[in-house]
């Protein structure tokens, strides 16, 4: 199974007052006189009009799109729905047919989601100035200060065992924590990021403000997990930027809330495809907090197929990406097989790339400490390149190509 491609909301202007006459839920197919990349201003036409869209795939002018009218009237909302076959060599492919319903909420969340980045920073920012939520009911201002104080912490994530608790309270293990207190009655949901979030929207929902507009776009945004993506470095908003605008606060954190309640519905997705496939594959973010704030950790966890042979151990990959303040994006790539282990680390800052470097025979010696065989350890400048993923058959011990 494959996410759908989104249905996705796109932007109109230079619209005319009053036209067009188009009615809710009317279909309408367009044609690309101008071509865009994603996220300009594309412009096409739409029977006798002209109208230009902000979209979110590159486009080729002769490309011809489907959409749905959402809202009519004055200034109508369109939906990009996903086209009957390729729009252009630039444009996915479409995946094998879902269930409506499970169709439907997919393309729901999928223009939905976006980075945890903005709530946290407004959980952050609510819980350092308690002025800032001193107007809200004493139960809402409580369930704000409470989603925060159970976010993770840096000191959590330094230890094994606690470590492993945070994974497991990440959110994507939500559902299936929830079917053991069935059986363990001892199974704990507190602090799980799932329940944080959920607990957190359902008292935002019941108010009646407007809706505020989108939250603060991050550094590095990333894209909607899917099958096979692997972790994206994304930087932290400032508390300024998350309160910043004219929505009042607590509109301000339910569009946030929203949108990253979201994207932990798709990574859960994307695991559930991985485990239909027989893959072990977990793509999870681990938003950690410090006495600066809180950064999230992008995490991936996969265990190699089973290879052919018995006689090797199976290979666990560990890759960690994170953009943290004064360090800037980083991106590690770990690789373990039985009391084997290599890694590599790749910086965008070049004193960044400098200090690393310098700790590499440090690392190397706290791993032999604790009988690892180090395979070999490497930091490098820049972006890191894709990850190969070569057949079971010609694939070394410990894949680690920089």
């Amino acid at each position: 199974m494959q996410i759908p491609p989104p249905a996705t909301r796109v932007t109109i202007s230079g619209l005319q007052p009053g036209a067009p006459q188009w009615q809710s839920g009317q279909r309408l197919e367009a044609t690309v006189t101008r071509a865009a990349q994603p996220g300009g201003m594309t412009e096409v036409r739409i029977g006798g009009l002209q109208v230009t869209l902000k979209l979110p795939l590159a486009t080729s002018a002769g490309d011809r799109l489907q959409l749905q009218v959402v809202r009519a009237g004055a200034q109508p909302t369109l939906r990009l729905l996903p086209p009957a076959g390729p729009i252009s060599a630039t444009s996915p492919a479409i995946p094998a047919q879902l269930p409506p319903a499970l169709s439907a909420t997919l393309a729901n969340l999928l223009p939905m989601q976006g980075s945890l980045a903005p709530l946290l920073a407004a959980l952050t920012a609510a819980a350092r100035n308690p002025a800032a939520i001193a107007g809200l009911s004493p139960d809402l201002q409580a369930a704000i200060l409470k989603a925060f104080q159970q976010l993770p912490s840096v000191a959590q994530a330094l230890q094994p065992e606690s470590l492993r608790q945070v994974v497991h309270a990440s959110g994507l293990f939500y559902e299936a924590r929830l079917a053991q207190l069935a059986t363990s009655p001892l199974t704990r949901l507190e602090g799980d990021l799932k329940a944080v979030l959920l607990s957190l929207a359902t008292r935002l929902r019941t108010r009646s403000e407007p809706a505020a507009p989108a939250p603060v776009r991050t550094r590095h945004e990333p894209a909607p997990p899917r099958t096979g993506s692997g972790p994206v470095a994304q930087g932290r908003v400032t508390g300024e930027a998350a309160l910043a605008g004219a929505a009042p606060l607590p509109a301000a954190l339910r569009a946030a809330g929203e949108q990253a309640l979201a994207r932990l519905v798709l990574h859960q997705w994307s695991a559930l495809e991985n485990s239909e496939s027989g893959q072990t594959r977990w793509l999870l973010e681990l938003p950690l907090r410090s006495a600066g704030g809180v950064d999230i950790v992008h995490l991936l966890l996969e265990r190699e197929r089973d290879r052919e042979t018995g006689e090797q151990e199976p290979v666990w990959r560990v890759e960690l990406a994170l953009d943290l303040p004064d360090l800037g994006p980083l991106h590690i790539r770990i690789a373990v097989s039985g009391d084997q282990v290599g890694a590599q680390v790749w910086a965008h800052d070049t004193h960044t790339a400098t200090r690393v470097h310098e700790a590499l025979p440090e690392l190397r010696s706290a791993l032999e400490e604790r009988n690892l065989r180090v395979r070999d350890l490497g930091c490098h400048q820049g972006d890191p390149p894709p990850n190969p993923r070569p057949s079971a058959k010609s694939r070394p011990l410990l894949d680690d190509r920089a």
